[in-house]
């Protein structure tokens, strides 16, 4: 069965200092989650990513890379952030209506922390900081875990690669 395609991107808003993620607890999945969803017709994935942000939660943000990349931009051509990962997500009809799946566009980015978040109540229930520490406990899904603890790894310079 061919499964429709849309693509997504998600901003792990991370706090460096305090090894903490901002997560939202996400109204139709029930589950806590970074923010993020699906790309207008065209939108590039990075801004894609911080519009969801501060459509869901009030804030801007900045995308931030934790992996040197190359600036290989020129007049003609621009180079856009390098996503963190890029994943390919089965949605259930359950959690959307359809069956389908996402292709999502994974970014770390930085917010000003003293910042007030201001909710969007049709889509967020709440927001909490959750430390790397606590991630494991939380009701969401495992690729989130898995990419909270990647995040907290690199920046604390302890990620070591699959073999």
């Amino acid at each position: 069965m061919v499964v429709s395609q849309h693509y997504v991107a998600t901003g792990y808003v991370y706090d460096k200092k305090t090894d903490r993620f901002l997560l939202i607890m996400h109204k139709k999945s029930g589950k806590w989650l970074p923010p993020g969803g699906h790309l207008d017709k065209g939108e590039e994935p990075h801004k894609g990513a911080l519009r969801e942000l501060y459509e869901e939660t009030g804030v801007q943000g900045r995308i931030i890379n934790l992996l040197e990349t190359p600036d290989v931009g020129a007049p003609a051509t621009a180079q856009l952030p390098l996503p963190f990962c890029v994943l390919y997500e089965n949605i259930s009809a359950e959690i959307e209506g359809e069956e389908h799946a996402h292709i999502d566009f994974v970014y770390m980015v930085e917010v000003n922390f003293s910042e007030a978040l201001h909710l969007r109540g049709e889509e967020v229930v709440l927001a909490k900081w959750v430390s790397s520490e606590d991630i494991d406990h939380m009701d969401t899904y495992e690729n989130v875990k898995q990419i909270c603890r990647a995040i907290s790894s690199i920046s604390k310079g302890s990620y070591s690669y699959p073999a």
